[in-house]
């Protein structure tokens, strides 16, 4: 079904198709993206979200509405697809009998029903597009006009091996944290699948999040000419319903995270920690495991966990060279009996001539005396709220001065890009995965980065505190060089 001279607001208000209207800032948002005229009364939502003085209609194949959360981004955008499928012919540009697949691609399998459900009401509940339905799967609908309609997890392979005229990730402010540059790969892996097209149309919705990845790069570039119209979408712009007291509620009770969740803004408190551009010159191609030499003196580290879940045991091995630290060997263990996996590590510190490996906390007694049993001795180095940020600082240091080679070891790239450091609200700083995500690797490359490039100092309790003085912690500082010696100042040049 084709139906023609509706426009994307009717198509949403109409009784017989969608029968829910959208907010008149959305309304005037995919007017832009399909390069319709707005009206004068419309001017100002669109000045407020582009930051533009004038509208110059344009048709646009690609909208990153950076939005606040409860915007009604994602379903709008559902809708919008909907909208182009049923006013749009695609079959001209596809071989015969070829099927074309519009993908909505989001960062959870739960979110991914969620949202699949969206399109099961907008055909179930209307009269005209229902019998346009030929299946509805778990994770898909198939129309009769031979379009697919479905639901994935973002993943690189999700849409190749597919035609896609149009496309919808949505969060991809967050899905960094699922791996490495994920959000880079699938819009890169999704280009090729739609670039037959001429009237293609790529929606990337995101409330903002790190300063990294898709979708701060096209804020950044949100004024530059193009095919991609970037958004500024705050809550209480695009969803009047939304009550305003309740929002200046949440202002009141957390203005950080106000700014970030609700006016869509970037914040200071939350950064990616440790910048992309050093962990690929860090890297040595083709290197994945380094084999225990003759004349080197190896350090070694674990950061233990219960081998439960999703949780892993790792083991790093490294050396000292010429005033670099290298990284030989990283492995990690997950779902293995403790025993099996301390044998193992007991294994491969004694070929490398390891006889004392640095650990945290995590069951320091209880491991620590089956490394002994094994002729292994194990040094603490507790992570403590104090002392694991100036652990991850001084490996963030290395990384930022070209003094690492890491091997080619694709887990501890993602957990080290997912890193985030967060400012807290009395002044210190937390490292540490996103919510949900793991830092086994990246927490025991940390301590062993420590332990090859300072194996006589004692672990540094002062060099981050806030409101120090420089002098208080310059014998701290000896390995940084005088311009690196401060303690804020120092921590803010790092970020």
């Amino acid at each position: 079904m084709t139906i023609q001279g509706v426009s994307f607001e009717r198509f949403c208000s109409d009784k017989r198709l969608i029968n829910e209207p959208i907010s008149s800032a959305w309304e005037v948002a995919y007017k832009a993206l399909d390069g319709e005229p707005v009206s004068k009364a419309e001017l100002p939502l669109w000045r407020a979200m582009s930051g533009r003085d004038t509208y110059a209609p344009a048709d646009y194949r690609a909208l990153v509405p950076v939005k606040g959360r409860r915007s009604g981004g994602t379903k709008t955008a559902c809708k919008y697809l909907c909208y182009k499928i049923h006013t749009s012919d695609f079959r001209e540009f596809v071989p015969k009998g070829e099927r074309v697949h519009v993908v909505i691609i989001l960062q959870t399998r739960p979110i991914a029903r969620e949202v699949k459900r969206y399109f099961d009401g907008f055909y179930a509940n209307s009269s005209l597009l229902g019998r346009e339905v030929e299946m509805n799967l778990k994770d898909s609908i198939v129309l009769r006009s031979g379009v697919v309609i479905s639901c994935q997890t973002c993943s690189y392979r999700a849409p190749r091996g597919i035609t896609v005229p149009l496309g919808l990730g949505d969060e991809i402010g967050v899905w960094r944290q699922e791996g490495s540059e994920v959000d880079r790969e699938v819009i890169r892996s999704l280009t090729p699948a739609m670039i037959q097209f001429p009237s293609r149309k790529l929606i990337l919705l995101g409330t903002p999040w790190v300063r990294a990845g898709v979708l701060f790069e096209a804020w950044e570039r949100r004024f530059e000419p193009g095919d991609q119209l970037v958004l500024h979408c705050p809550t209480a712009l695009m969803n009047p319903l939304i009550q305003r007291e309740d929002l200046e509620k949440e202002r009141g009770a957390d203005p950080q995270n106000f700014a970030r969740e609700f006016e869509a803004t970037w914040t200071s408190d939350l950064e990616q920690f440790l910048n992309d551009a050093d962990l690929v010159s860090a890297v040595v191609g083709g290197r994945t495991e380094l084999q225990p030499q003759p004349g080197i003196e190896y350090a070694g580290a674990i950061d233990a966990s219960g081998l439960t879940g999703g949780d892993r045991f790792v083991f790093g091995v490294g050396h000292e060279s010429n005033g670099r630290s290298i990284v030989d060997c990283l492995r990690g263990w997950r779902s293995t009996p403790v025993a099996q996996v301390i044998d193992e590590i007991t294994g491969l510190s004694k070929a490398y001539r390891i006889r004392k490996i640095a650990a945290d906390q995590y069951s320091f007694t209880f491991i620590g005396e089956l490394f002994r049993q094994r002729g292994i001795e194990v040094e603490q180095l507790a992570f403590s709220a104090r002392n694991k940020p100036e652990i991850f600082l001084h490996m963030k240091l290395r990384f930022g001065q070209g003094k690492i080679e890491m091997i080619q070891h694709a887990e501890v790239l993602r957990e080290l890009r997912s890193l985030e450091s967060t400012r807290l609200s009395g002044g210190g700083y937390r490292i540490a995965a996103p919510g949900g995500a793991h830092d086994d690797y990246a927490c025991c490359l940390a301590i062993l980065i420590r332990s090859i490039s300072q194996p006589a100092r004692q672990p540094w309790v002062e060099v981050l505190t806030p409101g120090r003085s420089t002098s208080h912690v310059a014998n701290r500082c000896a390995n940084l060089g005088p311009k690196d010696s401060g303690s804020e100042t120092w921590w803010r040049r790092l970020n």
